[in-house]
């Protein structure tokens, strides 16, 4: 318990810095080993990365600058700030993460026997239901102007992926940390594509029928990605989104949260029965323990329940503080403080490289809104990418 108390606490800091990333810190408690044993270590991480996935949700929120998991959480018409409007949406991060966790439990029970068979079944297929999946995502786009538009931003941003995967201009760990930023952060905050809307209009709530409907459609569409070789946590999030047709903001967050903690737990599920690691927690988890046995699953499972549920009540509780707070300054400024941020970690971990990475990221992401395309399908910077290497392989 008191290794999962550290770790939520530094998943706080590590959430809450805008285009900072859970993974950096995981990876300092592994590098200068700060922690001696093995499984307080892990423990640790796994605290970490589970509460982040709660508190990540405030930087696009306050500020318009996201990582890969909640980049799409960023909303170009959001343009002020109030104390209601924010609890409001913080309230849809917590329900969603919350039975993202709850409906990924019970798999535990069947996971030795599912994700081992499953995995071995849909390795050869890969490419191909990548593919379909990118098809589809674009041709549930209403019209066919929209189609091409999608087509053409997609490809945009999956060449742009295939481009600087491998060209070693940026170290593999920060690759993506200015390339999301620019595509969803800077983009958003430059574009002029900001309509004026009252945040307590825009924020409803939803019905039970619209939370049970969103949230099978997102968790099964989660549980199919977890069982897909290559699919990222960013990937399913986009593909959940638009198979929810989610345009609302309080879908796309409880939509957002949800997979995001369901696709962390899965992850372990799968490290556990399949030795597949699928995110950088499942990694970290393997780089400490190495094989680990289904009683460390379970551990490891009820840690990332219990972070979850402590991370829950703690955003609940900072909800009224930080809205009233945040909502004394003007959103133009906590834009201007998340670029000033952004490009501060930019040059701090990717250096020259990475700041002309942003750029063009920016531009891309800037042309998207131009066109009026929805921002999921700059996920092409991740989805082509694993087509082209599951086809090459």
């Amino acid at each position: 318990m008191l290794f999962i108390l550290i770790g939520v606490a530094l998943g706080f800091a590590a959430g809450f810095i805008p285009g900072f990333s859970s993974k950096n810190l995981a990876l300092l408690l592994i590098t200068y080993g700060l922690i001696s044993s093995n499984i307080y270590l892990a423990v640790t991480v796994v605290s970490v990365e589970i509460s982040a996935s709660f508190f990540e949700f405030l930087s696009p929120m306050l500020f318009s600058i996201g990582n890969e998991a909640t980049a799409l959480a960023i909303d170009p018409s959001y343009t002020t700030l109030t104390e209601e409007s924010l609890k409001r949406r913080i309230s849809f991060v917590v329900s969603g993460g919350l039975v993202g966790i709850l409906l990924s439990l019970p798999l535990l029970l069947f996971a030795e026997r599912i994700f081992p068979v499953v995995y071995n079944s849909l390795k050869p297929l890969v490419a191909w239901l990548l593919l379909f999946i990118c098809m589809y995502i674009i041709w549930i786009e209403k019209g066919w102007k929209k189609k091409i538009f999608a087509t053409l931003i997609f490809c945009l941003s999956g060449l742009f992926g295939l481009l600087v995967k491998d060209s070693g201009l940026v170290s593999s760990e920060y690759l993506l940390l200015p390339i999301f930023i620019g595509l969803y952060g800077f983009s958003s905050i430059i574009s002029k594509k900001h309509e004026k809307s009252s945040p307590l209009q825009y924020i409803q709530d939803m019905t039970l029928t619209e939370k049970i409907r969103v949230a099978a459609i997102a968790f099964i569409t989660t549980l199919f990605a977890s069982l897909i070789p290559g699919m990222k946590r960013g990937q399913t999030s986009a593909m959940a989104l638009q198979i929810g047709s989610a345009t609302r903001n309080e879908e796309v967050l409880f939509m957002l949260s949800l997979v995001s903690l369901a696709f962390m737990t899965l992850s372990i599920f799968a490290l556990g029965s399949a030795g597949k690691i699928r995110t950088t927690l499942a990694y970290d988890i393997n780089e400490i323990m190495g094989d680990i046995y289904f009683s460390q699953t379970s551990l490891f499972v009820g840690s990332a329940a219990i972070s979850a549920c402590m991370s829950a009540c703690i955003l609940t509780l900072l909800a009224k503080p930080i809205g009233r707070i945040f909502s004394k300054i003007n959103k133009k400024y906590l834009n201007i403080f998340g670029l000033f941020i952004g490009m501060l970690l930019i040059i701090i971990f990717t250096g020259v490289n990475g700041v002309l990475l942003a750029f063009t990221a920016t531009c891309i992401g800037m042309l998207s809104y131009f066109l009026r395309v929805r921002s999921v399908h700059l996920m092409g910077i991740l989805l082509l990418p694993s087509i082209v290497t599951a086809i090459l392989r």
